[in-house]
């Protein structure tokens, strides 16, 4: 195929979302995930029947694998088309059902709670109980910071109607936000991102300046979305005792000295990477970039159509294994990818994995005919390999964290990025790879901390009062010259309403795992070259166990590294000296 392909949900649910199929199990997920909660409030003490505490948590793991694939199949149904109505309805309803589970889970939770250690040890000396060891291990040493019972279940009602209904009135905002361009053209979010990109500074500009203006006509809905968010979440972290980073760190099973660790090698990398920006401004012929010129190509970069991007990764793929590139031959032949350029989609791409068929995913983005581009669809397509390595792991045992769950998917990227580098014949060739490898360096190591950084400060700014579109204004423009350093000379007071990872009402700080992902992923790919194509199914038994296991452990079992170390991180972007040398060696005088 030479356009960029459409996905089919039809061997998903006949019809789609519109189909029998699909009505028939949502409507039958609804009536048992209420069936469940009833199960959950009459469950005897641990020490009575402790079979039933795993019956029911099987249950409930089976009933989210079931509701995944329904929401899935809707949630990309709106991803693709904005104004689809029936989707955007339909994903309401799962995240509902999804708060059913969710309030089944806390009489659970709280008879782990009150059970002794040696009610616990039986519990886990069931046979049945195997594929959820570590989950219950983690949910009792959350006993210290839960809310009483009543209250977890108050919250967990609540919610759907709070702290969700915020998010989801952000997702309507920002999918039905038009971008106007000061040359009469109208434009998509997603295709105005894309335009960001583009080799014309003009165009770059129109691009930037556009998105902050039309963020800047809805900032007083995106600052009352964001405020009640991020208001909620304060309240129930002072019940409990624990600052805002806690269910976070807890959540992606690693402790706050690896986090802190992370971020001072992230800001030990500065200097380095803000003389690339100085070097990269000199380039576009500037004093300084703006904001819009981060992701400005220089070089010759590459124009790609979809057939030759697919090539050239399937290419690059099959020289680190033939299980890759074959899962990415399935993706990208069985229309597992959306990627057509059209208007009414959503910025953005993700990688959404089904449970069944098991270990198929589907993927979604906006090709744009750059190796930006390709670099994206590599990306995810590295996060389908992850899901189909998990494919045959109970679903308890699927739980990969939001930092571990990047290590495919930017391994997959850097195989792309290093390839294309070796395959560059010219110098403008290789300046423009350089750039590429650069620019993510400097996307995840100083856009990324600049992101959490300020996420930290909404909490703060909450404290004193509702959040306004001017506070965060002020606070965004200083945490971004506080990142960049004296490299930029422009901005964007807006980011803050147009990063839709802030507006996830389900889990707080999306954003410093990317970090995590790239440096973590780093570490994985030099381990990986250190041992000659000799490590594939070492690199497989790390991907099954970043479903259950923490951090920490994966890193030292796995790799020997100690992730509380700075300097240990600091490997994993050890080749940016290298890529800057070769870099500065090209640049202009």
């Amino acid at each position: 195929m030479s356009a960029a392909p459409v996905w089919d949900h039809n061997s998903i649910f006949e019809g789609g979302i519109r189909g029998e199929a699909h009505k028939a199990a949502l409507l039958g997920l609804e009536a048992l995930t209420k069936t469940l909660v009833t199960r959950a409030d009459a469950l005897p003490e641990v020490s009575k029947e402790p079979q039933a505490w795993v019956k029911l948590a099987l249950d409930l793991h089976n009933a989210s694998e079931a509701l995944n694939q329904v929401r899935i199949t809707a949630s990309c149904a709106e991803s693709a088309d904005v104004r689809d109505v029936d989707a955007r309805q339909i994903t309401g309803r799962c995240m509902a059902a999804y708060g059913q589970i969710s309030r089944a889970w806390v009489p659970l939770q709280h008879l782990l709670n009150r059970s002794s250690d040696a009610d616990f040890a039986t519990l886990m000396a069931l046979p049945a109980a195997a594929p959820l060891a570590a989950q219950a291990q983690w949910m009792r040493d959350q006993r210290r910071t839960s809310l009483s019972e009543p209250e977890d279940r108050l919250a967990n009602d609540l919610a759907n109607d709070g702290i969700h209904g915020w998010g989801r009135l952000y997702d309507r905002v920002a999918g039905s936000l038009q971008v106007p361009l000061s040359d009469g053209r109208v434009l998509s979010p997603s295709r105005a991102a894309n335009l960001v990109g583009h080799a014309d500074g003009t165009q770059r500009t129109l691009a930037h300046q556009g998105l902050n203006q039309a963020w800047g006509t809805v900032d007083e809905d995106c600052a009352a979305a964001l405020s009640h968010i991020v208001g909620t979440r304060q309240v129930i972290n002072d019940r409990r005792g624990v600052d805002c980073v806690h269910d976070s760190l807890a959540a992606n099973r690693m402790s706050r000295a690896t986090l802190d660790a992370m971020l001072e090698s992230a800001r030990q990398a500065g200097p380095l990477l803000e003389r690339y920006l100085h070097l990269k401004a000199q380039w576009l012929g500037k004093p300084q970039l703006g904001y819009e010129d981060l992701s400005a190509p220089i070089g010759q970069a590459s124009t790609l159509d979809w057939e030759h991007a697919r090539s050239f990764i399937l290419e690059h793929f099959a020289g680190w294994n033939d299980d890759l590139t074959q899962l990415a031959t399935t993706a990208l032949d069985n229309q597992w990818v959306e990627a057509e350029d059209r208007d009414h989609k959503r910025a953005g791409g993700y990688c959404a994995p089904l449970s069944s068929p098991a270990g198929h995913s589907r993927i979604f983005m906006t090709f744009g005919n750059t190796f930006r581009s390709t670099t994206t669809l590599a990306h995810e397509l590295g996060h389908a390999y992850h899901n189909w390595c998990l494919r045959d792991a109970h679903p308890a045992q699927q739980r990969v964290t939001s930092t571990l769950a990047e290590t495919a998917s930017v391994f997959a990227e850097t195989l792309v990025r290093d390839a294309a580098l070796n395959a560059a014949t010219t110098d403008a060739a290789k300046v423009a790879m350089l750039d590429a490898r650069l620019s993510a360096g400097a996307n995840f190591l100083m856009n990324l901390p600049f992101r959490y950084e300020l996420e930290r400060s909404m909490y703060d700014m909450r404290r004193r009062g509702p959040l306004t579109p001017d506070g965060l204004r002020e606070v965004s423009l200083t945490l971004q010259k506080s990142a960049y350093r004296d490299a930029l000379g422009g901005w964007y007071p807006n980011f803050w309403a147009s990063k839709l990872h802030f507006y996830i009402s389900h889990f707080a700080f999306y954003n410093y795992p990317y970090t995590f992902g790239y440096l973590f992923s780093s570490l994985v790919y030099n381990h990986a070259k250190a041992h000659d194509g000799d490590f594939h199914d070492r690199y497989v038994a790390l991907l099954q166990r970043t479903g259950w296991d923490a951090a920490e452990p994966i890193a030292r079992d796995m790799l020997g590294l100690d992730l509380t170390d700075p300097d240990v991180w600091s490997q994993g972007w050890s080749s940016l000296r290298d890529d800057l040398a070769a870099f500065e060696t090209l640049t202009p005088s």
